[in-house]
């Protein structure tokens, strides 16, 4: 065993072995601030959609291959706490807004970098925070003045689409005019009478095979599941959901039945019961029953005999979600319906898309609270961007409904920002000025990122977008497809962001840089785990850091 050695007076002799303590700007600050910028520099290169794409092995031994940042940080194990905390608020505008989560870290990552900056050079901490937010509370009065559009009609496929094409290209450039308009047909269609929208009411159902452009919407809901019943279809059906097996339920402990003669006996048969049960569901007019158990054989025959068609679920989700696709209420036991617990639907039928079996539930012409999207891709990979591309869409189009209003995007609103806050940095005769001034900068960071990844000279690229901008051509931006100029009118081309989407990456992002910029000690725990195997090393008991 090592030998015991004193810990020294003050914080550490408090915690418990193993605990790390970190203090100090050196410490607490400047090493973590370098954590945040290695996360920052990793994801730089996948922002805007020519951005580059990360081959992410996940702990279970997964590959991903993505450009998502909000797939990138959720799979990724970060071990530093401020990486972490960065990491959560990336996570936070993914959840909230479904866009943005990439320029939430490339903004925060490139605050606290000019922050490290004013700091050594003498700025006070709380001086370099007060400059921070007062940037911060000036870009958020500035954003309305930069809108050139709103969304005039939510219910009109075309302008929808027309908002959406950014949001969906950023994940998926090339297919962005053709998954925009299937995105916005799809979002009308699930948009309620109240003129509220959730992204859960749409379901994404991937099928390999087939392209891109093979993909389509479909009023209802489709399951890559095979029907259980020799039935395979179903018109102007009454639908039966169940919660339960589709059988007799067994108890868990063993049970004693105890007859009293042999007409007791002869009346006890668990076959007539059960052929009671599914005539039963058949006289209430169901013709298709869906269950989320197992399905037992003898019920299983029963349902042939009366023409029922079976299909199981083994996703309670799932089975949520069909029921308001149909207007059903699920039953947990397997008893007759009643009437006002059946759902209804025109078409139920199993078919093949590919190689792969599907189960529709189509509502044509009806009006049907849930829509689903068929998503069709050579590979996983493919399809997994799809599911991105399509989700982002969905996300941003929620966010239209609570704000219409649409900004310049290709990081002309970014570039305006910088150039009014470097205007008003040079004004204000405090310390603020230089953090403020160094806010200015930190924003030109998210078009440059764009300009390096689309292969564009940066410097020249800069050049001419900061001079359009001081002359007052609010909406230029950086051209990323062929053209000569570098520069585009972000407004007349149609790249657009959503002004809710922006507000609240900035305002997350400058939280975040705030908070960390507020941290004077660090202490982490230690990890919690079972007893350490011996080893060779006699130290073997002991934390690297005690022996440090």
């Amino acid at each position: 065993m090592a030998a015991h050695v004193p810990l020294p007076p003050g914080l550490p002799q408090l915690l418990k072995a193993g605990t790390r303590y970190f203090s100090g700007q050196q410490e607490s600050l400047f090493s973590h601030i370098t954590a945040c910028r290695a996360l920052a520099l990793c994801l730089r290169t996948s922002y805007g959609p020519l951005g580059r794409s990360k081959l992410v092995i996940t702990h279970l031994g997964k590959p991903l291959f993505t450009a998502h940042a909000g797939t990138i940080l959720r799979e990724l194990e970060l071990e530093n706490p401020v990486a972490r905390m960065l990491g959560a608020a990336s996570q936070a505008q993914e959840e909230e807004t479904g866009d943005g989560a990439n320029a939430v870290v490339l903004l925060a990552g490139a605050l606290l970098d000019n922050a490290e900056k004013l700091v050594r050079a003498g700025l006070p901490v709380a001086a370099v925070r007060d400059g921070y937010e007062v940037a911060c509370k000036e870009a958020v009065r500035l954003l309305p003045g930069l809108a050139c559009h709103t969304l005039a009609d939510l219910r009109d496929p075309d302008r929808v689409a027309w908002a959406l094409r950014t949001a969906v290209g950023s994940k998926l450039f090339g297919y962005q005019d053709f998954l925009a308009g299937l995105v916005a047909r799809c979002c009308v269609a699930a948009l309620s009478p109240e003129g509220t929208f959730e992204p859960d009411n749409v379901r994404l159902c991937q099928v390999p095979g087939g392209g891109v452009t093979d993909s389509c919407l479909l009023e209802g809901m489709v399951f890559c599941t095979e029907a259980e019943s020799r039935a395979h279809q179903a018109h102007q059906a009454r639908i039966a959901v169940y919660c339960c097996p589709f059988g007799l339920a067994h108890t868990e402990t063993k049970g004693t039945v105890l007859f009293q003669g042999p007409a007791e006996m002869r009346a006890y048969s668990e076959e007539e019961l059960l052929g009671r049960r599914v005539r039963a569901i058949a006289e209430e007019g169901a013709g298709v029953v869906v269950v989320g158990g197992r399905v037992d054989p003898l019920a299983l025959q029963y349902a042939d005999q009366l023409g029922l068609m079976v299909v199981r679920l083994n996703s309670r989700l799932e089975l949520q979600r069909l029921c308001r696709a149909v207007g059903a209420v699920p039953l947990a036991s397997l008893v007759p319906p009643p009437p006002s617990a059946l759902g209804h639907c025109r078409h139920v039928y199993l078919t093949e898309i590919g190689s792969t079996a599907v189960v529709v539930f189509r509502q044509d012409g009806g009006s049907c609270p849930v829509a689903t999207v068929l998503l069709r891709g050579a590979t996983t990979e493919l399809l997994c961007s799809l599911e991105e591309a399509v989700t982002d869409g969905l996300n941003t189009y929620k966010a239209l409904v609570g704000d219409r209003r649409l900004l310049p995007g290709a990081g002309a609103v970014e570039m305006a920002l910088a150039v009014r806050l470097a205007t008003l940095g040079t004004y204000i005769p405090s310390p603020e000025q230089y953090a403020i001034l160094e806010f200015a900068q930190a924003l030109k960071t998210l078009p440059a990122a764009l300009a390096e990844n689309a292969g564009l000279p940066v410097n020249k690229t800069m050049a001419a977008l900061e001079a359009l901008h001081q002359l007052g051509t609010a909406t230029a931006g950086v051209r990323l497809g062929e053209g000569g100029a570098p520069t585009i009118d972000a407004a007349r081309e149609g790249v657009l962001d959503s002004l809710l989407v922006k507000e609240r990456a900035i305002r997350l992002a400058v939280h975040t840089a705030t908070t960390l910029l507020g941290v004077s000690h660090i202490l982490v725990a230690k990890k919690s785990g079972g007893p350490k195997v011996r080893a060779e090393n006699p130290n073997w008991d002991l934390e690297p850091d005690a022996l440090e």
